[in-house]
């Protein structure tokens, strides 16, 4: 009997555009390792601007392609143009290192995360030259469902030719979320020739913490029970307002819930001076950490409050704890659009930046806090019923590939 060749290592290539956040990096990462645990014969490598690959455990089988950031030295001053410049150089060198790394890895798939081109189009000349050397390579892009205001990102593709790309490039487009929240076809003008591409493949969220959540409250000092509030900023770069007006908050909400406390995570990226301020008035009901797993700290708590982020917006709805969004301040609009969204259907209470006080966020973390928990889950589950999107985006991969 003639003995079949045993399978040969097939090649995965993630793409994941932005520095700042970490949500760029927890959802490519997540899917990685899913698609990794399906497919024993595949290797994947994920290529990334962010700086903090190191705080990240990979999967077996799964490596960096580390882009180079731009540095500047604090002393130095550039002009607007010169500043554009530089900018541009560095999109040039990752434009090349990821043309290089794709041709010579001549991926069986290549997973484009957030950005259909990458950022500002760096990685738009290695797919299209990635395509017509290695013709059977598959490309597919994962698109989170709200990015910005649809208008802009309707002129934004059309200048970058992204319309073009899902036509000619895209054999897929991967929805990392649901339609009965956000319909990307009708908000991004997606054309109807190219919606056939289109699959919702549901939330992408970590899987969910096994917690004891009266041990969690022990290692950090807490009493085992009382209300407990959690509030998180991502990354934490710009998120020194809302930790601050939380820690003001939780001391309001004392006349009404005396026996609350609250635990705090200023994330990696947060100015030292900004963290040695929240970490000063830190007291022993209102702990603060510089980093922890905030997935684990919202399944042991009551309350939530959160920036709108993708991913801490995701993790909280996950383990269906109420949650105060109060949305980044920026000419991006993004994460205001989810706080409306997800407000418009009760999950979640949202407080505008400009608006952000103490006041303000004590009464939408009362809200939270006199939320029937298990009323506010049996909402959560009725409009997202799962938080599977790595394991549905897994099964759509694979008819390209193959049987797991």
């Amino acid at each position: 009997m003639k003995e079949s060749n045993p399978p040969s290592t097939r090649t995965l290539l993630l793409y994941a555009q932005d520095s700042r956040g970490l949500g760029h990096i927890n959802r490519p990462l997540a899917i990685a390792q899913q698609i990794l645990a399906t497919y024993p014969n595949l290797v994947a490598y994920i290529a990334t601007k962010s700086p903090i690959t190191s705080n990240f455990t990979l999967p077996e089988r799964c490596d960096y392609i580390k882009l180079p950031t731009r540095l500047t030295a604090g002393a130095i001053q550039q002009s607007c143009d010169e500043q554009e410049a530089a900018k541009q150089h560095f999109r040039n060198i990752r434009g090349q290192i990821l043309r290089d790394a794709a041709l010579a890895l001549a991926p069986d798939l290549v997973l484009v995360d957030h950005e259909p081109l990458g950022s500002a189009g760096e990685f738009r000349d290695g797919l299209y030259a990635l395509k017509a050397q290695c013709p059977t390579t598959r490309f597919v892009f994962g698109l989170r469902d709200i990015m910005d205001d649809a208008g802009q990102i309707r002129a934004l593709w059309r200048e970058l030719g992204v319309y073009e790309a899902f036509e000619n490039l895209y054999d897929g487009i991967a929805v990392y979320g649901s339609p009965k929240l956000y319909d990307v076809a009708q908000a991004y003008a997606i054309p109807p020739s190219v919606q056939s591409k289109l699959q919702y493949c549901g939330y992408v969220v970590r899987g969910l913490p096994s917690v004891d959540a009266a041990a969690l409250r022990q290692q950090h000092g807490l009493p085992p029970t009382g209300p407990l509030v959690m509030a998180t900023v991502g990354s934490g770069s710009d998120g020194y307002p809302v930790l601050e007006a939380a820690q003001a908050a939780v001391e309001r909400l004392r006349a009404k819930f005396p026996d609350v406390h609250a635990i705090m995570v200023t994330g990696p990226f947060m100015p030292a001076e900004q963290q040695a301020v929240l970490e000063s008035r830190a007291t022993a009901t209102c702990r603060v950490l510089s980093r922890a797993d905030s997935f684990q700290l919202m399944a042991a708590a009551d309350a939530v409050v959160s920036m709108g982020g993708y991913n801490s917006v995701c993790e909280a709805l996950a383990v269906a704890r109420p949650l105060v969004i109060v949305p980044r301040a920026t000419h991006k609009v993004e994460q205001q659009i989810r706080a409306e969204t997800l407000a418009a259907h009760g999950l979640a209470r949202w407080v505008h930046p400009k608006e952000l006080n103490a006041g303000s966020l004590a009464d939408a973390l009362e809200w939270a806090l006199r939320t029937d928990r298990r009323a506010h889950a049996r909402l959560v589950r009725e409009i997202i019923p799962s938080f599977d999107g790595a394991a549905r985006l897994t099964a759509y991969l694979s008819r390209w590939l193959g049987a797991g």
